[in-house]
Formats: structure tokens, sequence, C-alpha cells
């Protein structure tokens, strides 16, 4: 027999369908060793962690240690990232003491058959080095966690208020827009627009106040005017990339109203059930053999004029090369109607969206000249037409089409009323989830596997509330920012926090020490602040 183990229960059960009767698949419930909740955990002076089993997890180990005793071949398939190569490790750790069997690791990015007997043929020992990255990662979050929070709460004079490595350049993100927000003065300004049959142009100048305006309404009264050019030409718009996790979190949020805790929550049981690819990854690339079947689907269902081709993309640095964007293991394999599905299909329709040709758009500018004296400037007109829908007919979008009837150059046309029309400009807007995650990455800052935790850690803390669909700030964030901004600048930093995220990714490709990255980086962000418990 061959024990099988994963930390997911649901994951357990999708796999026992594809593994034979001389495997055992069981599952760990996530986690079975962490830091203590109650104390630090780490020794300052040697940064050694203390390891604890987690609340029932020794009880739940000793079940798995009988299964292996009976095994002759323990298999971890923990998911393909730092926190799985951690879970692997302690199950190694602790089953190494009672059996004298091969335990071996398997990587696997999607749970279908092949995928698993790939893995299986593939297996191999644990990757020290992701273990090193995932202790480092807690480590360093700890010590910022349990020894700069009492600062702060001590300073503001409030239980509850934590910093974090990553929450807290975040909460800067959101307090940041909210002061440039209070900070906008709207400004109106005007433009003159001549309202034709079936369509309107504007002249071609900005004015900062009515009167500056006022002349040119006087003249261009039951003035005719002359079509002086036509331009028309066709634009090309390519298919978007598939999804990773934070373009999936934040196009969630804005079509399904789905918070990003929710959308990761769901595809993760999308995953564990077999129907999507593994949904924390900075990726946009597709397995080619997946690509092609998807091509072949496409052409047979929708003609070869909509299929597009395999498209490779400048990945970031530190993207791994083994993990794939989040996409459908199969087209024909559906989950049950709700949320799930929701997600499920616009997984889909951006995966084949992105296989697909260009939207093809006709493009039309039209300038007008009022026949009258003393008007320097013409009147355009603009119009825009999807001409060929392409990777639209598989995801929506809007392009905003303006239709301009039939004109020609020196037709001559009256205006049915000239208007001057008000505008003014717009504050920014607010971060919703999707957008800060965006930013976040955009920056650097967090990792697919971070964003949702960050989010919901600002709520729970009382940083933020929803409002209308945008994070809103409460005024505890406004002095929690302050105080950080005076006493640990860095810690704030979008380019430090950046940087640490490299860091932590250097120690995963084993060019870094682990002890030494966190000592480095957290001595740094204590730099010039005399608190208690810095490290020696």
């Amino acid at each position: 027999m061959i024990l099988f183990l994963v930390e997911s229960f649901t994951k357990a059960k999708t796999i026992s369908k594809y593994l034979g009767k001389d495997y055992l698949v069981k599952a760990t419930g996530g986690h079975i060793k962490d830091l203590p909740e109650d104390r630090l955990g780490v020794d300052l002076e040697t940064l050694n962690p203390t390891f604890l089993w987690r609340k029932g997890k020794k009880k739940l180990f000793d079940e798995i240690k009988k299964s292996s005793l009976k095994a002759q071949l323990v298999l971890l398939g923990t998911d393909p990232d730092r926190e799985g190569e951690a879970i692997s490790y302690f199950l190694w750790e602790e089953l190494k003491r009672v059996v004298n069997i091969p335990i071996r690791r398997v990587y696997f990015y999607e749970i279908t058959k092949p995928a698993l007997q790939k893995a299986i043929k593939e297996q191999t020992n644990i990757n020290m080095n992701l273990v090193k990255a995932q202790f480092a990662r807690r480590v360093l979050d700890r010590l910022i966690g349990y020894l700069l929070s009492p600062e702060l709460q001590k300073s503001l004079k409030t239980r509850g208020l934590s910093v974090g490595r990553v929450q807290s350049p975040a909460l800067r993100l959101i307090v940041e827009r909210e002061r440039e927000i209070q900070s906008f003065k709207k400004k109106k300004f005007y433009y003159i627009r001549a309202l034709f049959e079936g369509f309107s142009a504007y002249l071609g100048v900005r004015f900062e106040k009515p009167d500056n305006a006022k002349p040119y309404l006087e003249k261009l009264k039951d003035v005719f005017f002359e079509v002086k050019e036509v331009q028309e030409w066709e634009e090309m718009v390519p298919p978007p990339k598939p999804f990773n996790t934070p373009e999936l979190q934040k196009t969630a949020n804005e079509r399904l109203d789905f918070s990003v805790e929710k959308t990761t929550r769901l595809a993760q049981l999308l995953y564990e059930e077999g129907y999507i690819t593994y949904p924390r990854t900075d990726a946009h690339r597709m397995s080619p053999e997946k690509a092609t079947e998807f091509l072949q689907w496409i052409e047979k269902n929708y003609g070869v004029e909509y299929v597009g081709r395999l498209r490779k993309f400048r990945e970031k640095a530190h993207v791994q090369s083994a993990h794939e964007c989040i996409r459908p293991t199969s087209l024909v394999k559906k989950p049950p109607p709700g949320d799930s599905l929701e997600l499920f299909e616009l997984i889909v329709g951006r995966t084949l969206a992105s296989l697909s040709t260009p939207a093809v758009l006709k493009n039309t500018k039209v300038m007008l000249t009022p026949l009258t004296q003393g008007i320097p400037f013409e009147f355009i007109a603009k119009g825009r037409t999807l001409v060929f829908d392409g990777w639209t007919r598989f995801e929506d979008y809007d392009f905003m089409e303006e239709k301009l009837p039939k004109l020609e150059k020196g037709q001559i046309l009256k205006p049915q009323k000239i208007i001057l029309e008000e505008r003014q400009t717009e504050p920014p807007k607010r971060y919703t989830e999707g957008s800060l995650v965006k930013k976040l990455e955009s920056l650097g800052i967090g990792r697919p596997s971070t964003y949702a935790t960050i989010i919901k850690t600002l709520k729970e803390r009382g940083y933020v509330v929803v409002e209308k669909g945008y994070l809103k700030p409460t005024e505890t964030s406004f002095l929690v920012l302050d105080y950080l901004m005076e006493n640990f600048p860095k810690l704030v930093d979008y380019q430090y926090t950046a940087k640490m995220e490299e860091v932590l990714d250097l120690v995963e490709e084993g060019k870094k020490d682990w002890k030494s990255a966190v000592r480095e980086l957290f001595k740094e962000i204590t730099d010039g602040n005399p608190y208690p418990n810095k490290l020696p």
C-alpha cells in the first residue's frame, strides 16, 4: 500500500477517485505545526523557531502514523508552494522517526489522472530551500507582528492594533489615497459642443471660464458647418492574458462582486475538486498541450476565424516556471450551479479569450469647419464600432461604441444646437479590494498566497470598512499610519517591502541563508528606534 498525504480533505477525496486500490489518501487539514499562539516562539539570539503541534493535529497525525506502518511508500502531495512544502517537511520529519520506508515529495498543479500519474512518476525529495523560505517568512512576520504591535498599542493606547510586513504598506496605500481625496479640489472647465442629427462634435479647445467661451458662442449662432476631412482606420485589440491570481481576484471583484477572500476560497475549492489548475500563481504561461486542446475546441465550436495562438509572456523574475496560469482542467466537466460555477465560467471565458483572435474596431474621426470668421479651431466628432468580435466572443468587454452617420468630405451640415458643456475634474477613486491587489502586485508587494489574508486582516483590525464596494479607511488607520511613518518608516516603505519579498525569493532559490535574511531585514526595519527586544 502507498500512503498519499495532502493537506485538504476535499483534495484527498478528489485524488482518491483517480488512484487505485493500492493507494490510501489521507489529509492533515492544513498545517500540523506552527509557532505558538500565546508567545513569540522565536529565540532572539539564534532566531531558532519553536514549532508546536496545532490544536487537534497530534491526534490526527497518530492516525496517519498508524497507516504509515502498513505502507511501503509515503508520497507527500501538499500544495506546490512554500506553505505546502512546510507541511510536507513536518510530515516527513515526524514520519521518518517511526518508519524506515521511502518518504517522497510529489508536485502537481491540477488534480487530474494524467497530472497525478506524472507527479508519481517524477517523485522527488522535499525542496529545503522552499521550506527555509517559509521559515523566513513566518519568523519575520512573527517578529514584526509580536514585537512591534505592542509598541503601536502602547503609543496609541488602544488594544487590538497590529502591524504587518505587507498589511502596513497596504494600509498606507489606502490612507494616502483617502488623503488625496480629502485634499482634492474640484475644478470646472468647459467645451463647446455642436449637436447634429445623429451625432455631436466638440470644438478642439478647453475653456477654463464660461466667459472665455462667449465670443465663440456668439460667432457660432446660425452657422453652417463643412465636413473638412473624414479619417477611418481599423484597430486590432489583442486578447487579454489568461488569469494569474491578482487578475482573477480583481476581475471577480469587479464583475461578480466577490470579495478577494471569497474568490480565494472558491478558487481553492475548484482546484481541490479538480476543475481548475492551482489558483495561487504569478504566472500567465499555459501548458502547450492544454492550449492545443482549447484551440481545437474553439475551431470546432466557433470556426477557424476565432482561433488565435498560444502566446509567450514576459514574466516577472520571481515567477516559478513550473506554475501555470489559472485555467480549467476540462471544458466538459463543470461544477454545480452556484458561486463556484460563476467563478469557473469566468475562468473558462478568460482562458478561451486569451487563445482567440484580436477584436477589430473601426475608428472614425471627422473634422468639421464652421463657415464663419474668427474660429481658428475645428470641431471634431469621433466614432467607434466593433466590426469583428474576436476574443470578446468568450469574454464580455465594453468598447464604448459610438456610431456616426455616413459623412463625406465637403458635406454641409446645420447644427440643431450649440451648447456650452460644463465638466469638472474628478477626485481619485478609493481602492476596491481588486484594485488594491493589482496595485500591490504592481509594486512587488505580497504574493498570490497573501493577498486575501492582507485584506481580511485590514477589515478585522478595524482599519477599513467596505462602503459601496470601496475600501474606506477608519480614523484609527490614519493614526496607525502616522505612528509607523514616524517610528518604523521602512515598514511602510513600498520599495523596502518589495525588497523584503525579493530577499525571501533569494532564500527560496538557495542564494541566501534564511536566518541572515531575517536578521538583516528586521534590523533595517527597527534601525534608529530604541524599543525593547531588538535583535542582538
